[in-house]
C-alpha cells in the first residue's frame, strides 16, 4: 500500500498548531512537525493525542530556529505534499512583528516553488488580516453605523476582503496593533504571490484559513496559569479581573469590548485538515473565513447565562466568579463558502465554545 501523504506544519507547539497537527494525525495524514527548539519537541512528544503516533513513524520532527532566513524550510520540506503554515508571532511578543511574519510566508512560497512533490500550502491567517486594527474600537465608523442601526451601510466582512499593508508603527505599540498589521501584511504578501504569472503556472495551490478568537481546550496547558496565554484569554473575565485594555494601550482601569469573531478550535482543526483536499476545494487560489454566530457574532456577555446553565454547581460553588466583563462590539460578516464548501457545516455557536472552553478549565489543575 502506498504510504499517506506527508504534511509539513509549523508552529506545531503552540494552541492552533498542535490541535491541527493532531487532526492531521487523525486524518491518516503523515505529519512533519516544524519547532524551534527540541523543548518543542519533548513536549509535543508527550501530548495524549501524539504521542501513539511517535513508534510507527507517522509524526516526525524537524527543528528551524529561524523561519526568516532564505531556504529556513528547504529541508524540512523534502518529501511533503502539503504545508500548513501556522507559526507566525503572537500580540504577546515583543518588538517587529510585521517583518517576521512576512518573512516566515515569502520563506514557505519559496519553499513550495523548490519543492516539486508540494501541492498545496494551508496559510493560517486571521480576521486581523483584512481589516484596520482601529476596528476595534466603538469610535470606528462602521461600528458607529451597526450600533445606531445602520449595519445596512456596511459592508460585510468576507474572506475575500482585503485592507492595505499598514504604514510601520512604533516596536512599542500595543501588541493587538503591532499584530493585527503583521497579520494583512503576511496575508497581502500570499496574495501578491498568487497575482504573479509565475504562481498561475505552478504544481501547488494556496488556502488561507482566517479564524477569529479560536476558543477551545488547549491540550498542552498543564494547569490554569497558562490556560489564557492565548485566544482564550478573552473568556479570563469569568475568573477574574481581566481587561484587554493593556493590549490596547488603555487605561487600566477600563474594560475595552470587543468584536465579536468568535469560532470554535474544532472548526478551526477540520477547515485546516479540509483544506488540504486539492478535490473538495480544487481552486488554485481562494480564501476561507471562519466566525460563529453570522453575520453579526454573538453577545460576549451571553456565556454567564451559558455558563449558569452548563454550570450550576461550579457557579453555586463560587468557583466560576464572573469577576470581569467583556462587552461586544457587534460584527458584520458572511461565512457562507465556509460553512457550505469547506466545512459542509454550520460553524459551532457561541455556545459550545464557552461550554467546552469553560468545562476543560474547570478541570486543570491550579498550578
Amino acid at each position: 500500500m502506498p504510504s499517506s501523504p506527508l504534511v509539513l506544519i509549523t508552529g506545531a507547539n503552540g494552541f492552533v498548531g498542535y490541535a491541527v497537527l493532531a487532526g492531521a494525525l487523525k486524518a491518516k495524514y503523515r505529519v512533519r512537525a516544524v519547532v524551534r527548539r527540541q523543548e518543542a519537541i519533548d513536549v509535543i512528544s508527550k501530548g495524549h493525542s501524539t504521542r501513539d503516533y511517535l513508534s510507527s513513524g507517522a509524526l516526525t520532527f524537524a527543528i528551524v530556529p529561524d523561519n526568516t532566513v532564505p531556504g529556513a524550510y528547504h529541508e524540512a520540506a523534502k518529501s511533503c505534499s502539503y504545508i500548513i503554515h501556522i507559526a507566525s508571532p503572537l500580540g504577546t511578543h515583543p518588538g517587529d512583528l510585521v517583518s517576521a511574519a512576512v518573512a516566515g510566508n515569502r520563506s514557505i512560497l519559496e519553499t513550495a516553488r523548490a519543492t516539486p512533490t508540494i501541492k498545496r500550502i494551508v496559510f493560517t491567517a486571521s480576521t486581523a488580516s483584512i481589516r484596520p486594527f482601529e476596528r476595534m474600537f466603538l469610535t470606528y465608523p462602521a461600528n458607529q453605523a451597526i450600533m445606531s442601526g445602520r449595519a445596512a451601510e456596511v459592508p460585510a466582512l468576507t474572506a475575500d476582503t482585503r485592507v492595505p499593508t499598514q504604514p510601520p508603527i512604533s516596536d512599542d505599540a500595543p501588541g493587538f496593533h503591532r499584530y493585527n498589521n503583521s497579520k494583512i501584511a503576511a496575508t497581502n504578501i500570499v496574495d501578491e504571490y498568487t497575482a504573479a504569472p509565475e504562481f498561475r503556472n505552478s504544481h501547488f495551490s494556496i488556502i488561507n484559513i482566517m479564524p477569529g478568537w479560536t476558543l477551545g481546550p488547549e491540550e498542552l496547558a498543564k494547569n490554569k496559569q497558562e490556560a489564557f496565554k492565548g485566544s482564550n484569554m478573552i473568556l479570563a473575565w469569568l475568573f477574574g479581573d481581566f481587561s484587554l485594555a493593556p493590549f490596547l494601550a488603555l487605561p487600566a482601569d477600563e474594560f475595552p469590548p470587543l468584536l465579536s469573531e468568535t469560532v470554535h478550535l474544532d472548526d478551526v482543526v477540520e477547515a485546516h485538515v479540509k483544506a488540504l483536499d486539492t478535490e473538495r476545494i480544487p481552486s488554485k487560489y481562494q480564501s476561507f473565513l471562519l466566525c460563529s454566530n453570522a453575520p453579526t457574532g454573538p453577545k460576549l456577555m451571553d456565556a454567564v447565562d451559558i455558563v449558569r446553565k452548563e454550570f450550576s454547581q461550579e457557579v453555586a460553588d463560587g468557583k466560576i466568579p464572573f469577576t470581569g466583563k467583556l462587552d461586544t462590539i457587534e460584527s458584520n460578516f458572511d461565512v457562507t463558502s465556509a460553512e457550505h464548501d469547506l466545512l459542509g457545516h454550520p460553524l459551532q455557536p457561541y455556545e459550545n465554545q464557552v461550554r467546552d472552553t469553560v468545562g476543560w478549565f474547570m478541570h486543570l489543575s491550579d498550578s
